[in-house]
């Protein structure tokens, strides 16, 4: 499943300060009271469940991993923090940072050598925002095939809400991210006839978090490959326990 550490590297969002709830601020606090504080030695655990229709957990807890800023750095001309956690028997690691205009995860080169880039997953100046975007145009004349369309990723601020944390009430921001692709694909059938198809599919992701605190929690989708097909199964992580510097 998904991990919180795996948002930062642009599947999911990060982090929060209060000033951004006014779209029209253009100068974010820097004042680590707020949003999700980072700091090394911040540590945050969470516990896995499967939810119902509703969103509404399930069961007992089916996984516990721990998040942590475990480092602090310059990566690709940015002063960033190196953000860890310890789900799926591994350790998954990214950097992130924040300036006046968002809060940013760097996506690793796939090749020894190349640049990074930074991403933003988080917009200070607006409630909705395109994480990346990308134009799909692929044509194989032999075939007589094209996949034309787009894919990306979206994000957007809902509305907050209140949780309970070890007994006390929080207000929470929530947040949700949109993985999706649009494209019509078209194609001989074995009749040679010219077949036009559109596809859409999109996942979606929400966060929520406690200003000055942390992320509070956060959604995944799983697929399951079986005999019979594929089942997915909705997962939540909420927190239990966290340790600021």
């Amino acid at each position: 499943m998904k991990k919180l550490v795996l948002y930062f590297t642009a599947t999911l969002m990060v982090a929060f300060l209060s000033s951004c709830s006014d779209d029209s601020t253009t100068s974010p606090s820097t004042d680590s009271g707020t949003g999700m504080p980072l700091a090394v030695g911040n540590t945050w655990e969470y516990q896995t469940y499967n939810t119902d229709a509703n969103g509404n957990t399930t069961g007992a807890a089916l996984d516990n991993y721990s998040l942590s800023i475990i480092g602090k750095g310059t990566i690709a001309g940015k002063d960033a923090y190196l953000l860890t956690d310890n789900s799926d028997e591994s350790l998954d690691t990214t950097y992130i940072y924040t300036d006046e205009n968002g809060i940013y995860g760097y996506n690793e080169p796939e090749e020894i050598g190349d640049q990074g880039i930074w991403i933003k997953t988080i917009d200070f100046k607006n409630t909705k925002w395109d994480i990346f975007k990308f134009n799909i145009d692929e044509e194989d004349e032999e075939e007589g095939t094209s996949t034309k369309g787009v894919s990306g990723m979206k994000g957007e601020r809902i509305a907050s809400s209140k949780v309970t944390y070890k007994g006390k009430s929080y207000d929470v921001q929530n947040y949700i991210n949109i993985m999706y692709s649009d494209v019509v694909i078209t194609y001989l059938d074995e009749n040679d006839d010219l077949v036009t198809e559109t596809q859409s599919e999109s996942d979606t992701t929400q966060i929520s978090f406690i200003p000055g605190l942390g992320i509070y929690s956060s959604t995944s989708t799983e697929f399951i490959f079986t005999n019979e097909g594929i089942e997915i199964k909705k997962m939540k992580d909420i927190l239990v326990d966290h340790n600021l510097k």
